[in-house]
């Protein structure tokens, strides 16, 4: 694996192009050369994205196809910002990459655009469905086909304070009245204990809070009905994005989005403001550090922090202020602080896979590289690393400590159970629409809001058209 020089002329033009590949790409392919986008590993050691999962799982296949590499172009952290690079590259130049690492929900765009060749899942095949999760499954499935694989999945979780609220109270006010159960039982451990907040996640405009906002609306509420809470829907009027017809493609938008109300309560002061007003400019970073801070019951995140925050508690520097692990659904046994995991009412999934392109001039090489990173092998990689595999195989643990054996098994069951984004290949501005009203809805002095054009506005973003209703 390799990382080459460019020329100064290229250099700026690759900034211009938000960091495109564009120039040495559209001349002369070096022979034997697979060129792959990936985001910084964050598994990684080193600065560049050197010494993770993904870099091992490259130099293995580099070592197995003696005479090939693989230059690695890095990207942005950010996953807007990758995708803009990838973009702005693939409409420079189709051959671009042969490889590219991308966010599920960026798989029906690229589809649309014919930049992503189709993958072989047939049967007797190194790419074969068998033993992949339904639901990685249906992340990367466009029209009929699969137009990725899976790399790994991404759940949302909630982690609660152990050491102030006991694992079946929570359940129970969940299974009760889902979100609604939820705020008001973080209302009332946090005014027992005397801690600022009861409840964070990620509700700065970005993804998160498109992530957040879906998982209020899409689920979580018991006994309300679906055109009363809102729902995406597919030309067959299968539910796209939820529990069933994962392929289908979301065309429209239907319901009264009232998921959005408890999410409204929740930060209303009035109300007894059980999520900071800060929250609303948090993102990942920030609302984990809120969590590690000891300042809030209850906190949505996704599981790769889970190590973080056991880092914390055995490091000897953290030791006094470190959160202790108690496992899924653990308790505390001494009162010291700790924390745990259960499901949140209604989880989005996230994820990403490894697609190849339809004009690399390497294809069969291009497989092989995805079947290599997607292997059971692989995903035994991405478990050690604390990211969750996209294969069932991959959850199963031997010989290891029953708590860690109960985490992965419920893992597996979160990802099984999540919701998917709307599924279509106008998703970036979907998303932009939907944090807009949200935002709008949830802020300080926001005028009442109007679900009727939320809805509009949504159906015509799924239509690939900018409308302003009402």
């Amino acid at each position: 694996m390799r990382a080459r020089t460019r020329s100064l002329a290229c250099a700026v033009l690759s900034c211009l192009l938000l960091g495109s590949v564009a120039c040495d790409a559209r001349g002369e392919r070096d022979e034997r050369v697979l060129r792959v986008a990936l985001p910084v590993d964050v598994t990684a050691t080193g600065e560049s994205g050197e010494g993770g999962v993904y870099t091992r799982l490259i130099e293995r296949w580099e070592e197995e196809n003696e005479g090939w590499e693989v230059d690695v172009r890095w990207l942005s952290p950010r996953a807007d910002d990758q995708r803009s690079q990838m973009v702005v590259a693939m409409q420079s130049d189709p051959a671009a990459y042969d490889v590219l690492l991308l966010d599920n929900q960026w798989v029906p765009e690229f589809a649309e655009r014919r930049w992503l060749a189709e993958a072989a899942t047939g049967s007797d095949g190194p790419l074969a469905w068998d033993g992949f999760l339904g639901r990685a499954q249906d992340a990367v499935c466009y029209e009929g086909g699969a137009r990725a694989v899976p790399f790994h999945m991404d759940v949302g979780l909630l982690y609660y304070r152990a050491d102030l609220v006991g694992p079946e109270e929570v359940t129970a006010r969940i299974e009760e009245d889902g979100w609604r159960g939820l705020l008001e039982l973080a209302g009332e451990v946090r005014d027992e204990h005397g801690l600022d907040h009861g409840y964070t996640g990620q509700f700065a405009d970005y993804e998160g809070l498109t992530v957040n906002a879906l998982e209020f609306v899409l689920g979580g509420h018991p006994g309300l009905e679906a055109d009363s809470r809102g729902t995406f829907h597919g030309a067959d009027e299968a539910a796209a994005g939820e529990g069933g017809g994962g392929c289908a493609t979301s065309i429209g938008a239907c319901g009264e989005f009232q998921g959005l109300e408890v999410l409204e309560t929740g930060l209303d002061p009035d109300a007894g403001g059980v999520i900071p007003r800060a929250a609303l400019e948090e993102t990942e970073t920030e609302s984990l550090n809120r969590f590690r801070g000891g300042g809030v019951v209850f906190m949505r995140h996704w599981p790769r922090v889970v190590p973080q925050l056991q880092a914390d508690s055995e490091s000897a520097e953290t030791l006094r202020e470190g959160l202790r692990w108690v496992g899924w659904g653990g308790e505390a046994e001494d009162g010291d602080p700790a924390f745990g995991v259960l499901r949140l009412p209604a989880a989005v999934l996230g994820g990403n896979s490894l697609a190849v392109t339809e004009e690399s001039p390497y294809e069969d090489e291009a497989w092989s590289l995805v079947a290599g990173m997607t292997g059971p092998d692989a995903q035994s990689e991405f478990r050690k690393a604390g990211l969750l595999p996209a294969r069932g195989s991959g959850y199963r643990l031997h010989g290891a400590d029953e708590r860690d054996v109960r985490y992965w098994e419920e893992l597996r069951d979160a990802v099984g159970e999540g919701l998917l984004r709307p599924r279509t290949p106008y998703y970036p501005y979907v998303s932009e629409v939907l944090r807009d009203h949200v935002d709008t809805q949830i802020r300080p002095g926001s005028t009442d809001p109007h679900p009727e054009d939320m809805v509009c506005e949504l159906n015509a973003a799924l239509a690939g058209r900018v409308s302003t209703c009402g």
